[in-house]
């Protein structure tokens, strides 16, 4: 997936509900674990940075490094 599909998908989420906009309350980075990505549904491979977002209640956010990057910048300006 290119950049320009991730940040739009990303937003498509946002705007959806699908992601949430508010801060992690605590986060990992790791290699990945073979789990799905919630911001570009692909599988965040061991090579790849795994980051798990702590929601809370809500559970945890995993992304790759790249679309966390992306939905931490994009989630406060859709508000």
């Amino acid at each position: 997936m290119s950049t320009p599909e991730i940040q739009f998908t990303i937003r498509q989420k946002l705007f959806a509900g699908i992601l949430p906009k508010e801060h992690c309350r605590q986060t990992w980075y790791g290699p990945g674990t073979g789990g799905i990505c919630a911001a570009c549904d692909r599988s965040i491979e061991p090579h790849e940075v795994e980051v798990d977002c702590d929601l809370g209640a809500r559970g945890t956010l995993r992304l790759h490094q790249e679309c966390h990057e992306f939905w931490l910048s994009e989630w406060p300006s859709s508000e």
